[in-house]
């Protein structure tokens, strides 16, 4: 199920242990922990939230 925010760019719901994927884009960490808890982690329901960090480098200034 497409997301229209720009936080959240895709969403989905799974089963087993958790019963929601969101993948979230940050240029910073600061920003990741950020959206994670000052905005995922205050929808009501979210008791935990576990993160798996992707990282790519899409440029590199000489």
């Amino acid at each position: 199920m497409p997301s229209t925010s720009s936080v959240l760019p895709h969403t989905g719901a799974v089963t087993e242990q958790a019963n929601l994927v969101a993948t979230t884009l940050h240029r910073t960490t600061e920003d990741l922990c950020v959206c994670l808890s000052d905005r995922i982690g205050t929808l009501q329901g979210i008791h935990t939230v576990e993160t798996a960090l992707t990282l790519r480098q899409i440029k590199q200034f000489a």
